[in-house]
């Protein structure tokens, strides 16, 4: 749009001035007439002011152009960059691996006799206690002979007390007394089950903790081995993952872990490991590895997925920098660094970078380990790269963001 508003002007003031010369060229030809003379001497009056009005508006408008491309020039000139100094860190070798998390308890409560249920005690994702009841099945046949037995046990006693007596006397046979107490013994045994059977009956917690959704209702029949509740122990979650044959000469009872879940993002869960299997999979060649993970707030659960890192030795020295400082390429991780090259006319440090070609390490967080090419303190460009050249000036504004 402004290309052509410029030819339109420009073609506009072509027309004109071509319209005063060729006016002027008429007055100058019939310059002898006395009045031609006088019309061609204003002529060349207000011909010469359009001149110098149009060279005015010409070199203002000049100047204007020069100086925005100086400016342009010089804003080209002053390329950016933020910059970070490589440090020296200690980092703790360490393995990594994926498993899942499972209850150092856990159970589905279930019914070891049949019956009817007559109570439930206990609500769905609550804490219990150890021996807390939770669901009561129908045990009134076993109650109803339970007096009936507990006769027959008194009955059995007051036999064999009065078989002791006559045996004493020589009045009886020693037969006799091994028959009372064989019968003693049957009776409290037989009393012993149904007890047994009315405690059965009664489904009590195994161990303390967290009870799942219940899964009966009252007066419903419970076969034997029916699913009442899942009850799981929180306060400590075991992590199993499988780790190559590689890692197993460095793998020790009681190296630190720390996983992360999905379901909270940041927080790091602690524990140790507590177990190596003792033999590799012969398919896999994986080893099957156990750790402890502490669960205080009760926020690990059974099934989690887990991303862990087992800790395998003492903490080592290494060189590292901003992973936006690298650039990643086909070609090699590479980094800039900045350097001083004398100083300007003002005596401040003139600031050029320099890319150089890295071995990179691992990655922890937002930071990157360099094994090789860089060393402590190097000034790092981590902002900014991809305007930058090989022996490019540039300033230092940390404000600017990563590309």
């Amino acid at each position: 749009m402004l290309k052509i508003i410029g030819i339109i002007l420009g073609a506009v003031v072509t027309i004109a001035l071509l319209t005063v010369f060729f006016y002027g060229l008429s007055l100058l030809i019939s310059y002898e007439r006395p009045q031609a003379k006088r019309l061609f001497k204003r002529f060349m009056l207000v011909f010469g002011i359009i001149i110098a009005v149009l060279v005015v508006l010409g070199g203002i408008k000049g100047l204007q152009i020069y100086t925005m491309v100086q400016k342009f020039a010089h804003a080209k000139q002053q390329t950016f960059v933020s910059d970070q100094a490589a440090l020296l860190e200690h980092w703790p070798p360490y393995v990594t691996a994926v498993g899942n998390l499972t209850a150092v308890q856990g159970v589905p409560v279930s019914n070891e006799l049949a019956g009817t249920v007559t109570g439930i005690y206990f609500h769905s994702d609550t804490q219990v206690k150890k021996g807390d009841l939770l669901v009561q099945l129908d045990d009134s046949s076993q109650r109803a002979q339970l007096a009936g037995l507990q006769a027959q046990v008194e009955l059995a006693k007051i036999s064999y007390k009065r078989e002791q007596e006559l045996v004493k006397r020589r009045l009886d046979s020693q037969a006799n007394l091994d028959i009372a107490a064989s019968n003693l013994k049957q009776a409290k045994s037989n009393l012993l089950n149904d007890q047994t059977s009315i405690d059965k009956l009664a489904v009590r917690a195994p161990f303390s903790g967290r009870i799942g959704i219940r899964n009966v209702n009252l007066g419903q029949y419970l076969p034997v081995g029916s699913t009442i509740a899942n009850l799981q122990s929180l306060d400590s979650m075991y992590a199993q993952f499988t780790l190559p044959e590689q890692d197993l000469a460095s793998l020790a009872r009681g190296q630190r872990v720390e996983i992360t879940v999905d379901t909270y993002p940041g927080k790091v869960f602690t524990g140790e490991l507590t177990a190596v299997d003792s033999m590799v999979d012969p398919n896999t060649h994986n080893v099957t590895v156990q750790a402890t993970i502490r669960n205080p707030e009760h926020l690990l659960r059974a099934g989690m997925f887990a991303n862990v890192h087992v800790y395998t030795g003492k903490p080592l020295a290494v060189v590292t920098v901003p992973n936006t400082a690298v650039d990643y390429s086909l070609y090699g991780s590479s980094v800039y660094i900045v350097t001083q090259d004398g100083k300007d006319a003002d005596g401040k440090p003139i600031l050029k970078v320099n890319q150089v070609f890295v071995t990179t390490g691992q990655v922890r967080g937002e930071r990157v380990a360099i094994d090789k090419g860089l060393k402590p303190g190097d000034l790092v460009v981590t902002a900014g790269q991809q305007k930058l050249q090989n022996g490019m000036q540039v300033e230092i504004n940390n404000s600017v963001k990563t590309d």
